[in-house]
């Protein structure tokens, strides 16, 4: 096995005689199907195939769905599946090689859905019979536990803040739309969105600034944790924080409508937590209230991929 294979994605495989999942990957003469493990019942099958594209995708919650499913298998599986998953860890880091994966039916809905309420286990090794979203654990309570941490992102945290990026996106996809050199009207009152020092930017700055909100926005309906691979999501992220905040305080009604086809947890809205645990630094803030108009060089470094998280699929185009 090429210690350098790309897996596309995994499938379960039904037939007559059992069940079994099969790593799609890449070689000279294009994608194979290679069984990866033999399994006796063909939800199990399933599962384990959901939790490898899981991981694939960097989905938040694919390890614990991967470890629930590893569980009641043959020790063969878990071996194979051990042995694979160093190679996983590296594939993927350009979303590009997403693509198969991502067209996929998974077993649950894309999006907000994917998150977790709880990091409980439901009988945890260091907390004994910790259960019910730790809610009546003395030593979650106290954040004690280092099982049991705190949710980064829940289902209705992802909710209101893709909703918040959305709103965002589309502010910023009206104002290129409306600049003099789109051929629109006088450019509208960028407000907040758009910092001052790239007001004045041309609609392809703008459009691509945009498409930032929305590259969060698919991290979350994949179920990863939206991390900001350049400076123009880092802003982005920021803001649409900084709006769902505002949105669950200044209109709640407006709140609930986002989030209530979701489980409530409580780590919900848990704000700061994002602020901490998405951003590899903060060197971006001094941009946000930055007066001065950036240089063009300057300017086009806000899409300059990082390099050390997932880059973007180049061929991802726009929504709008």
């Amino acid at each position: 096995m090429a210690a350098d294979m790309t897996y596309l994605c995994f499938v379960p495989e039904h037939t007559d005689t059992g069940h079994r999942v099969l790593g799609i990957h890449t070689s000279e003469d294009g994608a194979v199907a290679e069984p990866l493990a033999e399994l006796v019942d063909g939800p199990a099958a399933t599962v384990l195939a959901d939790a490898l594209n899981g991981i694939v995708q960097h989905r938040d919650t694919a390890q614990r769905q991967l470890d629930a499913v590893l569980a009641d298998v043959a020790d063969d599986v878990r071996a194979a599946v051990s042995a694979l998953l160093p190679r996983l860890a590296r594939t993927g880091a350009a979303q590009e090689r997403l693509r198969v994966a991502a067209a996929l039916p998974g077993l649950c809905e894309r999006g907000p859905g994917l998150f977790t309420t709880t990091n409980c286990p439901g009988r945890c090794e260091v907390c004994g019979t910790c259960r019910n979203d730790c809610a009546e654990c003395p030593r979650c309570r106290q954040f004690d536990c280092e099982v049991c941490l705190p949710v980064v992102i829940t289902p209705r945290t992802a909710a209101a803040l893709d909703a918040a990026l959305g709103r965002l996106a589309d502010e910023v996809y009206d104002i290129a739309e409306q600049t003099p050199l789109a051929g629109g009207g006088p450019a509208i009152d960028a407000d907040t969105t758009i910092p001052p020092c790239v007001a004045d930017r041309d609609p392809w700055f703008l459009r691509r600034y945009a498409r930032a909100f929305d590259d969060l926005a698919c991290d979350l309906a994949a179920g990863r944790r939206p991390i900001p691979a350049c400076t123009a999501e880092e802003i982005a992220l920021d803001l649409a924080i900084q709006d769902a905040e505002r949105c669950q305080h200044d209109e709640p009604d407006l709140h609930a409508d986002f989030v209530a086809a979701y489980p409530g947890s409580r780590f919900d809205f848990d704000w700061h937590i994002l602020q901490d645990a998405l951003f590899q630094d903060k060197d971006y803030e001094g941009l946000l209230a930055h007066p001065i108009p950036l240089s063009y060089d300057a300017a086009e470094e806000w899409f300059g991929e990082f390099g050390n998280v997932p880059t973007r699929d180049p061929e991802r185009g726009f929504r709008r």
